[in-house]
């Protein structure tokens, strides 16, 4: 029956949807095929081709971390239950195939293109996940042992690559494609996405200790569940003189979650400088990775809303 598919399959995906994201991945895409000199407004239905594979995403994550607010409303496995939304957020990854076969106009090179993109960001980005369930918790003691913990930054930010990063490239190189780039081109709004997904995530772990307005997410929820994020590492970096202290915040992991000093947490944090660190470091991320696009896409009113 046609009510099963909308409860089972549409219901879910729409309920997250609905409550209106960033956009910007599709956003991205539109803007990276328009400075290459594409139409974006022909396009307009691939804007769904991010949304369905980052809602998707969402509606797994959430389950996987036992989230409990998404976008200011409840997560979908708390609304339809866990199987239902299991089933509902994987269909999602699926959904936008249909876009390139309802549009006549792309060559059989444009559509393989697209199909191996997308398929390269359902890879990577399960192999980030996984990284991110594995956590760092398992690298402290080698961390500890070295006195370095450079490795657990290059891990989480291979992680954040991997997860929001890709994506986002994948979302800027399908616009590229469609607007017919050259490879040059597609390849640096390519690494410009992939930079910037890198630090949109690094700054996400910032406003997860600061929190978020309008309550869309809850405050510190990575430090209750004990996540080692860029600005906790950032910190056990910035306190190696200061055992004391960083001793104290690791043993904080060790403890029961409702026993936890999250607000010292958080202070011990911010005094560090820690956040400004992941700032600074965020913006020059997309700074450096604006050079190639900047070298490789001529000038035009569509670079500038880019940029």
């Amino acid at each position: 029956p046609p009510s099963t598919f909308v409860e089972q399959l549409v219901r879910p995906v729409r309920a997250i949807t609905d409550r209106q994201g960033k956009g910007w991945r599709s956003m991205g895409l539109l803007l990276a095929s328009a400075v290459v000199g594409g139409e974006p407004s022909a396009l307009e239905k691939f804007t769904s081709f991010p949304e369905f594979l980052h809602t998707g995403s969402l509606i797994i994550d959430d389950i996987q971390d036992n989230s409990e607010l998404r976008r200011g409303g409840p997560c979908a496995h708390l609304m339809y239950g866990v199987p239902t939304a299991i089933n509902a957020g994987t269909a999602a990854y699926f959904l936008g195939e249909g876009i390139t076969r309802d549009t006549p106009n792309l060559t059989q090179e444009q559509r393989l293109r697209v199909y191996e993109l997308y398929f390269t960001c359902l890879r990577g980005a399960h192999v980030g996940q996984a990284l991110d369930i594995e956590g760092m918790a398992p690298m402290m003691e080698g961390c500890l042992a070295s006195q370095d913990f450079a490795p657990m930054w290059r891990t989480l930010c291979c992680c954040h690559r991997l997860k929001s990063g890709l994506p986002a490239a994948v979302c800027a190189r399908t616009g590229a494609v469609l607007g017919r780039a050259t490879r040059a081109q597609e390849a640096a709004l390519g690494d410009y996405f992939l930079a910037m997904g890198l630090a949109f995530q690094i700054l996400d772990d910032v406003i997860n200790l600061q929190g978020f307005g309008k309550s869309l997410k809850t405050k510190a929820e990575d430090l209750i569940e004990g996540k080692i994020t860029a600005p906790v590492i950032r910190c056990l970096m910035a306190l190696k003189d200061s055992p004391t202290e960083r001793d104290w915040l690791l043993g904080q992991y060790r403890v029961a979650a409702d026993a936890r000093d999250v607000g010292g947490m958080v202070a011990l944090i911010e005094r560090s400088g820690a956040l400004q660190t992941c700032i600074d470091e965020a913006h020059a991320l997309v700074e450096k990775a604006w050079v190639p696009v900047d070298e490789t896409i001529p000038d035009s009113f569509a670079k500038v809303c880019l940029r």
